[in-house]
């Protein structure tokens, strides 16, 4: 955990950010950040009725979005299922905090959640560790997750740094504010990224 606490993302801020990914982009199912607390503390059976009035498996990706706290270590992950690739992606801003077991722990619960929906076994998938830029400090790892899982939701490529992160936070706020997410182009050079989400937000409030 940083001495930053003022600048680190608290639940509260990820789950509605996600709900904004999920409301703009219907193919892609998230769920809170509550989820694997209760998997990783009491297994399927405790989280089975978390779905039951969906099939995540009719979405294109589904997000899972992942506190890990070890000690005075708290940390944001992004874990995608993507079922067009059938793989189960590990995203984190950490280069040397890798949790082999959450990664096998979502896997299994997707290997038994399809047992339970559709009938048969999941088959074929694999689990990968995800390519996306890295943070320099202790407190930008939230804003890391929502900004990755943003551009997934889009299948965009990631076009930013940790540089980018004060700007990408400030978007984050007032996406949050105005319940509605901007999405900036991936075509955009990273050295021309604070210009063009204060561009947007401006537009935006002219526009409001």
């Amino acid at each position: 955990m940083t001495s930053e606490t003022h600048l680190y993302l608290n639940d509260s801020v990820i789950n509605n950010y996600f709900n904004l990914i999920q409301k703009q982009y219907p193919s892609v199912y998230c769920f809170d950040t509550y989820f694997y607390v209760r998997l990783e503390k009491s297994k399927y059976k405790s989280v089975e009725r978390w779905t039951k009035k969906i099939n995540i498996f009719s979405k294109r990706k589904v997000f899972f979005p992942i506190n890990i706290r070890r000690k005075r270590f708290a940390h944001w992950i992004l874990i995608t299922a993507d079922m067009d690739k059938r793989r189960v992606i590990y995203f984190d801003s950490l280069k040397n905090h890798y949790e082999y077991k959450i990664h096998l722990d979502i896997l299994s619960y997707l290997q038994q959640e399809h047992e339970r929906k559709l009938g048969y076994p999941l088959q074929n998938w694999r689990i990968v560790r995800g390519s996306n830029p890295q943070q320099s400090n202790g407190s930008d790892c939230g804003v890391f997750v929502c900004t990755i899982a943003e551009y997934l939701a889009r299948d965009a490529s990631f076009n930013f740094k940790q540089k980018n992160m004060p700007s990408f936070r400030k978007l984050i706020l007032y996406e949050l504010f105005i319940e509605q997410l901007i999405t900036v182009d991936e075509d955009v050079d990273e050295d021309s990224i604070v210009d063009e989400i204060d561009r947007m937000i401006n537009n935006s409030l002219m526009n409001r």
